[in-house]
């Protein structure tokens, strides 16, 4: 099984991030199963942004196309997205014959299941609205007791954690005292939404004030191997009756002469 892993962050800028996330999730995969993480161009200065996702976006279109083109051992079997927003995930569905996944809707799913209430635990205020809207949309608003921020306004300052034990401690005090907080508004299970979240599965903490804090990085790679096996099992992933219909024929030629890409 071979799992093609996104992310905003580029790995040339930030490579002790990506080290210390293929480490975390080799960790926890099935015998047999192979992690690639790929990241954008340039990415990973400030996504909470939207003029930065947009620039960053196009990058992580262009490796959906990839992922789709990769053929016999090279083949992927599930595109998994650990961007805490899923960027692109209707539109990888649209085009991706194989399972897709995000990080947000998968650990908001699965956090139901494991408590009446969750919370998001984010970087900065700024990134709140793009989790409250993405939460509306997957119409799971009433499960959110909280979205809690932490003081990390510039989101290149979590690189300094994955090197410096001062910038670690402080970026795992920032998240305890929003994780209190919203214990205090609710919440029986936390989210850490960001790059904060491979610190904090590393360090191990799995509960504060009584609520259960989520290793969301783990709890995705699992359900895509889980996706990838019912696959196989049902031979359908999605359904292509509305919002993850895919292209015609017709459509998917005309794609070749206005946009140059094969489909």
């Amino acid at each position: 099984m071979r799992l093609w892993v996104q992310v905003f962050s580029s790995r040339e800028r930030n490579p002790n991030f990506h080290e210390a996330l293929a480490q975390h999730l080799q960790s926890v995969v099935e015998p047999g199963t192979q992690i690639e993480v790929h990241g954008t161009k340039k990415g990973g200065l400030g996504e909470q942004f939207r003029f930065f996702q947009a620039l960053d976006l196009p990058d992580i279109i262009d490796n959906v196309l990839t992922c789709k083109h990769a053929s016999g051992e090279q083949r992927y079997d599930a595109f998994v997205s650990l961007n805490s927003t899923d960027p692109a995930l209707v539109e990888a569905r649209e085009i991706l014959d194989i399972p897709v996944l995000g990080f947000l809707e998968t650990t908001a799913l699965m956090s139901c299941m494991m408590g009446r209430k969750f919370s998001l635990i984010t970087p900065n205020p700024k990134f709140a609205l793009s989790f409250e809207q993405k939460l509306r949309l997957y119409g799971l608003s009433e499960r959110l007791a909280s979205i809690e921020a932490m003081n990390i306004p510039n989101l290149a300052d979590f690189r300094q954690g994955f090197i410096d034990p001062v910038a670690h401690q402080r970026v795992m005090n920032e998240f305890d005292a929003a994780a209190r907080r919203a214990a205090a508004a609710g919440a029986e299970v936390l989210i850490p939404c960001g790059s904060h979240a491979v610190l904090q599965a590393r360090r191990g903490l799995r509960e504060i004030d009584g609520a259960l804090i989520v290793d969301g990085l783990a709890m995705l790679i699992k359900m895509a191997e889980t996706a990838v096996r019912l696959h196989k099992i049902m031979g359908t992933v999605v359904s292509r009756k509305m919002l993850y219909q895919m292209p015609d024929p017709q459509v998917l030629q005309r794609a070749k002469l206005d946009y140059g890409i094969d489909l």
